[in-house]
């Protein structure tokens, strides 16, 4: 059975977009400030069909190294990256940032699809899913916070 299902996170930053845009696509800096991710030989220069390559350790299935493209990039607005497993899983994560209340509103979305998306889209999988994005929105607030 193909599943499919967005998550999304929404979190509200005291920053400008610019200064946002900046911290989020600093990859080499991720470990000082991600709970759950950092990048691996992070590219100076990002572009639509970038590979990256990051370790993920967030306590799920998904730990370990992966690899990335990506598929837009359009500064200070938005960063989209894909991933996946050919059959299996495919994943779009999506980070677009609009001018909110003075600040910065970041939605952080994903979509998975594919016959394995049920354990990252149903039941404990999706709240935890969810929680994690929550806390990475909140750490990302952290640090832009703290370079301002």
């Amino acid at each position: 059975m193909e599943n499919s299902s967005v998550i999304t996170a929404v979190t509200d930053i005291a920053g400008s977009p610019e200064e946002v845009w900046s911290v989020l696509t600093d990859l080499a800096a991720y470990a000082q400030w991600h709970p759950g991710l950092s990048y691996i030989d992070a590219p100076a220069e990002i572009l639509p069909g970038t590979a990256l390559r990051a370790q993920v350790t967030n306590g799920s299935e998904a730990d370990g190294e992966r690899a990335f493209t990506v598929v837009h990039y359009e500064a200070p607005r938005r960063f989209v990256w894909q991933a996946g497993i050919p059959d299996v899983v495919n994943a779009v994560h999506s980070y677009v940032l609009e001018p909110y209340d003075g600040g910065t509103r970041l939605t952080e979305s994903e979509e998975i699809t594919g016959p394995a998306a049920a354990q990252f889209v149903e039941g404990d999988g999706r709240s935890q899913t969810e929680e994690r994005y929550v806390s990475y929105g909140k750490a990302l607030a952290k640090q832009v916070e703290a370079v301002r």
